[in-house]
C-alpha cells in the first residue's frame, strides 16, 4: 500500500524519485541548518542577556545614587567568588549535549508529518530557551550572593576618603572578653580587629585607644597620627578582670572626641554586647552629648552574634567553727547556670593548701542556680588558703573562687566575778564563761579564768589578754594601778555592770582612768506587755556597722533584736575620751561602748552580763558575739573566715600598735610595701592594687604580722557571669538620633565593615530571588 501511494505520488509529479528526494533532502538540511542558527543565537542570548540586563539594572541604580550622593558604590566581600558566574555556562553546555539531532527522511509522502512535528517543535524549544534562561539566571544569582555584594558609603554617613577622621576605639577588656578557647578569645579578636581598623586609616585619620580597665586609673591619651605606636599599643593590651562598664568609656571617648578640630569624628566599640555592662539612665543625659560631639557610633559585637554559654561559681561562703576540737570548716557554694540547656552533674572540688579534700556534683536547670555546702577538717592554730573550682567551660575565669581562713590565736582571759553564788547557774560569769569556752567537748581558742574579788590578788593582769569586771562593788587601789598600766600597755578590760554597782564609786575610781561615759542612773522597764509605756529594750545596730559586728553572720546580726533588757544603767552624754558605740538600745540609749586608751581598749556593757536584768545569754548569738569582741580586744578580730574582697575593691585594716610598715605579695609575685595612713584619726592600712584574683599575703621583714590575717582572698564580680546579649531593639533606643551601626563580626570580615562604611548589603535580596528563579524553574521543568 505504502510503495503503490508513493509510486502514484511520483506519477503525478512527473518527477523521478530519486531527485524529487535528493531535493526534499537538501530543503531540510536548508531549514535544519538555519534553525540550529536561531537556536546558537538564542544560547547567546541566554548566556549574555543576563549578565547585562544585571549589570545594567546595577549601574543605573548606583548611576541614580551617586548622582544623588555622590560616595556610594558597590563592592564584594568575597570578589572572588564572582568567578562562580562562569558557571552560567554549565545549563548551556548540558543544553547543547541533550539537544536533538534532526532526523533525515529518504520519502516525501510525509509533510503532514513535519508540519506538526514544526509545530511542536516550536512549542518545545521556547520552553526549553526558558528553562536555560532561568537555569543560568540562577547560577548566576547564587555566585553573586556567594560573593556578598554591598553598597558603601549608604546614606552620606562616611565620609569622602580625603575628609580627615578623629576615631576612638574602645577595647571591651572586661573578663568576659576572655570567652573562648585558648588563644582564640573575643579579646584576641578585639585586638586583631583594632589593629584592622587602623591599618584602614589614612594618614590624614587620628586615632586613640582606650580600654574599659583604663579609663578610671589612667588619664586620656590623645588623638594621634602614628599609627605604629597605636598598633605596638593594641598589641601590648591584655585582658583584665573587670566587670563590664560601657558608659564610663563613652564619657571618656566623647572627652577625647570634644577636644578634636576634625570634620568627622566616630567610636568604635568592640565588645561582645552582654548586657549587664550598659547603664539605661546615662543615655538619658549621654545621647544629647554623643549627638553633639559624635559623627557615628560603631558597635562591632565579636561574639558573632551567638548565644553565649557559661555556668560560674556565683557565691561562696566559708565558715570555720573555733568551737570543734577537730577544727571543722565548711563552704556553701552557689553555682548558677547562665545558659539555656540543662547542666548535669557538674563536678565541684574544694582545695586546702593545694590538696582537694573534698568534691560533689551539680545539676542545675536552665538559668537557673544550686547552693550546696561542703565539709572539711582543718588543722588548727594555723592560716590555711584555698578555692573551690568547677568543670571547665569556655569561660574558665569565674570557674574558681578563693577564700582564706586564718589560725585562731590562743587568747587567756580572766572573768573576775563580783556577785559569786553557790549555785554557780546564777553566778555573774557562768553564761559568759561558757560563751568563751563551751563545754567539755570543744576546745576555743579563749581560755577563761574565773576568779572572785577576793581571789583578785593572786592574778597578775600583765598574764592575760583580757580581764573582764563583771558586777564588781569594789577594786584595790593597788589593782586599779596595776590595771591602768596594764591597759595603756596594750591590754583590753571589760566591764560590765549590776546591783553591786555604785555610780559615785565607779565615776570616780573608774571613770576618768577607763569608763566611756560616766554612769548616771539605773532604769527599770519592768512590764512586757505591749500596752505598757515601759516595754523591755532591745538591741540596735548603728551603722555603720563596728568591726566586732561586720564579721558576724547575717542570722546573728538579726537575732540581736531578740534579747530584752529589764534593768540599764543610762550614761551622761559627754564623752570621757575617743568613744565609739558598738551596740545601742532600741531607745538610742548607748548599750555596748568602746573607748581607746593609748594601746588598749576598754570596753562598757551598760546592763549585766548574766540573766538578773536580761535574758541575753541564752540567745544564739551570745557566744559568737562574745568570742568576736574577745578577738577584737586582743588585736585578732580577722581571725576566722576574711571577708570577700572583689576586684578593683580596697583592701583596709587597721593597724597594729607598732607596726609602721608591711609588704604585700599578689598573685603573680609582685611586692608592694604599705605604711599605715590616718582616716578619722586611726591608723589604717590601705591597698588599692587588687587588679588580679587570688590569694594575697601580707608579711613584715619577711614574717607574719601580728594581729594580722597572713593571707586575704580577692575573686572577680559575678555580674559579668551573666552573658545575656542587649537587644539591638534597645540599642536603637538608647541611641536614638545617634547615627550608629551594629555589625556582627567574627574578626575576619573586610575593613569595610569594620570601618562602618558597608551600610547596605545586597546578598540577602540576591538569595532571595535565587528562590523565586528556582521555584519558577521546578514549576515550568515539571509541566
Amino acid at each position: 500500500m505504502c510503495s503503490q501511494q508513493e509510486g502514484n505520488g511520483y506519477r503525478n509529479s512527473g518527477k523521478h524519485p530519486g531527485v524529487h528526494g535528493g531535493m526534499a533532502i537538501a530543503e531540510d538540511v536548508t531549514a535544519y541548518s538555519m534553525e540550529r542558527s536561531r537556536e546558537f543565537e538564542y544560547i547567546c542570548f541566554c548566556i549574555f542577556a543576563p549578565h547585562m540586563l544585571f549589570f545594567r539594572f546595577s549601574n543605573s541604580i548606583l548611576l541614580c545614587k551617586l548622582l544623588r550622593y555622590n560616595l556610594l558604590m558597590l563592592s564584594f566581600f568575597n570578589p572572588l567568588l564572582l568567578l562562580g558566574i562562569l558557571g552560567a555556562s554549565i545549563p548551556v553546555i548540558i543544553h547543547l549535549i541533550n539537544r536533538k539531532k534532526a532526523i533525515s527522511h529518504k520519502f516525501a509522502a510525509i509533510d503532514f508529518i513535519l508540519k506538526t512535528e514544526k509545530r511542536i517543535s516550536v512549542k518545545l524549544k521556547f520552553r526549553q530557551l526558558i528553562l536555560l534562561i532561568l537555569r543560568t539566571l540562577l547560577v548566576i544569582l547564587f555566585a553573586l550572593a556567594l560573593a556578598k555584594p554591598f553598597i558603601t558609603g549608604f546614606g552620606g554617613g562616611v565620609p569622602e576618603k580625603n575628609v580627615p577622621t578623629g576615631n576612638v576605639i574602645i577595647l571591651d577588656d572586661s573578663y568576659s572578653m576572655q570567652y573562648g578557647k585558648k588563644k582564640d578569645t573575643f579579646f584576641m579578636t578585639a585586638k586583631a580587629t583594632a589593629q584592622k581598623i587602623i591599618d584602614g586609616l589614612t594618614k590624614d585619620d587620628a586615632a586613640a585607644v582606650i580600654t574599659y580597665s583604663t579609663v578610671e586609673s589612667q588619664a586620656l591619651p590623645e588623638l594621634e597620627y602614628d599609627k605604629k605606636s597605636l598598633l605596638n599599643h593594641i598589641d601590648q593590651l591584655q585582658p583584665a578582670f573587670i566587670y563590664s562598664r560601657v558608659t564610663p568609656v563613652l564619657d571618656a571617648a566623647i572627652e577625647i572626641l570634644a577636644e578634636a578640630e576634625l570634620p568627622v569624628k566616630r567610636i568604635y566599640l568592640l565588645t561582645d554586647m552582654t548586657r549587664n555592662g550598659w547603664n539605661f539612665d546615662w543615655f538619658k543625659m549621654g545621647n544629647e552629648r554623643l549627638r553633639n560631639n559624635v559623627s557615628d557610633v560603631h558597635i562591632i559585637d565579636l561574639s558573632g552574634g551567638e548565644i553565649l554559654k557559661n555556668v560560674a561559681i556565683t557565691h561562696i561562703e566559708p565558715k570555720l567553727d573555733m568551737t570543734m576540737r577537730d577544727g571543722e570548716a565548711s563552704i556553701k557554694v552557689t553555682v548558677s547556670n547562665f545558659s539555656p540547656t540543662r547542666v548535669k552533674n557538674l563536678l565541684a572540688q574544694v582545695f586546702i593548701d593545694q590538696k582537694k579534700v573534698t568534691q560533689g556534683f551539680f545539676t542545675m536547670e536552665a538559668n537557673s542556680s544550686e547552693t550546696k555546702e561542703f565539709f572539711f577538717p582543718v588543722e588548727k592554730g594555723k592560716d590555711h588558703t584555698g578555692w573551690i573550682e568547677i568543670s571547665a567551660d569556655n569561660l574558665a575565669i569565674d570557674n574558681k573562687r578563693y577564700f582564706t581562713i586564718s589560725g585562731t590565736q590562743k587568747m587567756n582571759a580572766l572573768l573576775v566575778d563580783g556577785d559569786p553564788k553557790t549555785n554557780i547557774y546564777e553566778s555573774e560569769t557562768f553564761y559568759l564563761e561558757k560563751a568563751l569556752n563551751p563545754g567539755r567537748e570543744h576546745v576555743s581558742s579563749i581560755k577563761p579564768t574565773v576568779c572572785s574579788v577576793h581571789e583578785i590578788n593572786n592574778f597578775s593582769f600583765v598574764d592575760f589578754d583580757i580581764i573582764f569586771l563583771c558586777n564588781i562593788e569594789t577594786l584595790l587601789y593597788e589593782k586599779i594601778i596595776e590595771l591602768e598600766r596594764f591597759v595603756k600597755g596594750g591590754g583590753a578590760v571589760f566591764f560590765s555592770l549590776g546591783n553591786k554597782v555604785d555610780t559615785g564609786y565607779y565615776n570616780s575610781s573608774f571613770g576618768t582612768l577607763f569608763l566611756p561615759y560616766r554612769l548616771h542612773t539605773t532604769k527599770t522597764f519592768s512590764s512586757d506587755s505591749p500596752l505598757s509605756e515601759e516595754q523591755p529594750l532591745y538591741f540596735k545596730v548603728p551603722e555603720p556597722r563596728h568591726p566586732v559586728l561586720q564579721v558576724l553572720s547575717e542570722a546573728d546580726i538579726g537575732t540581736l533584736s531578740s534579747a530584752r533588757f529589764y534593768r540599764i544603767f543610762y550614761v551622761d552624754p559627754a564623752p570621757l575620751g575617743d568613744c565609739k558605740t558598738i551596740l545601742s538600745f532600741s531607745d538610742d540609749t548607748p548599750a555596748l561602748i568602746e573607748r581607746q586608751i593609748d594601746r588598749g581598749t576598754c570596753v562598757l556593757f551598760t546592763s549585766s552580763i548574766d540573766r538578773d536584768w536580761t535574758d541575753m545569754p541564752v540567745k544564739s548569738f551570745f557566744l559568737p558575739l562574745m568570742q568576736q569582741l574577745c578577738r577584737y580586744l586582743s588585736g585578732a578580730v580577722s581571725e576566722g573566715v576574711q571577708t570577700e574582697l572583689l576586684v578593683k575593691q580596697e583592701w583596709k585594716v587597721p593597724s597594729p600598735y607598732g607596726v609602721d610598715a608591711i609588704e604585700i605579695i599578689n598573685p603573680e609575685g609582685t611586692r608592694t610595701m604599705v605604711q599605715p595612713r590616718f582616716l578619722h584619726n586611726e591608723r589604717y592600712f590601705f591597698y588599692p592594687d587588687t587588679n588580679i584574683p587570688g590569694i594575697y599575703a601580707v608579711t613584715a621583714d619577711g614574717k607574719p604580722v601580728p594581729y594580722l590575717s597572713t593571707y586575704f582572698p580577692v575573686n572577680i564580680n559575678t555580674n559579668e557571669s551573666n552573658l545575656e546579649k542587649i537587644d539591638q531593639k534597645d540599642i536603637a533606643a538608647l541611641m536614638g538620633g545617634v547615627k550608629y551601626t551594629i555589625t556582627t563580626s567574627h574578626g575576619n570580615e573586610r575593613r569595610e565593615v569594620l570601618l562602618g562604611e558597608a551600610r547596605k548589603t545586597l546578598w540577602g535580596a540576591l538569595l532571595f530571588l535565587a528562590f523565586c528563579v528556582f521555584f519558577v524553574e521546578a514549576f515550568i521543568s515539571r509541566k
